[in-house]
């Protein structure tokens, strides 16, 4: 058991590492190109970088409420996300401001899917053997960032490949059912 936990401790510390220059990166590119998916996908990294030092925080003790508090601060995180993307998205129709095309983005979003896969997985696994809520909160805030760089793929492509810019928005926004499912399974 202690092994595993030091196991956990040592994914997140990776996620952290990874997420970081995943975000920064994802933040400049959708700055440039004014990508909606690449922004709130830059945004969930440094999310992500907040869930997992939450995590690390909360696999940290033995304290029932320190737990709780961990679970629930990030249940806000994906919240946050949400009324970024309402934002965000809401702007860009109301405005009609077209993203840029970003090769970028695609080569973002493809290694994040190679490497947030594996990793969100691998933390669940670890969550579910040690039946710890924190782990498997910070794990599904990994594999969101997995599907959200499926939905980057897709808006970043489809503008890419052919030119439909709402597509971009419109990918970011089928985010937030999930964001919201995973926010109210582990507020409580």
């Amino acid at each position: 058991m202690k092994e595993s936990i030091i196991l956990s401790k040592k994914l997140i510390v990776f996620t952290i590492c990874y997420n970081l220059l995943e975000g920064v990166f994802a933040l400049y590119f959708g700055v440039e190109s004014n990508s909606t998916t690449l922004l709130s996908f830059g945004l969930d990294s440094f999310i992500e970088i907040f869930a997992s030092i939450i995590a690390i925080w909360g696999i940290s003790s033995t304290n029932k409420k320190v737990h709780d508090r961990a679970e629930k601060l990030i249940a806000y995180s994906f919240l946050v996300l949400i009324v970024f993307i309402l934002a965000k998205s809401a702007l860009d129709f109301l405005n009609t401001n077209k993203p840029e095309v970003s090769i970028y983005g695609i080569i973002i979003a493809c290694v994040s899917i190679l490497v947030e896969g594996p990793l969100g997985y691998r933390k669940l696994k670890l969550g579910k053997e040690l039946n710890n809520k924190v782990i498997i909160a910070e794990a599904k805030e990994t594999l969101f960032c997995l599907n959200l760089s499926v939905l980057v793929l897709v808006g970043v492509g489809v503008n890419y490949f052919f030119g439909l810019w709402y597509f971009d928005p419109v990918a970011a926004l089928f985010m937030i059912p999930w964001l919201f499912k995973e926010f109210r399974e582990h507020r409580s």
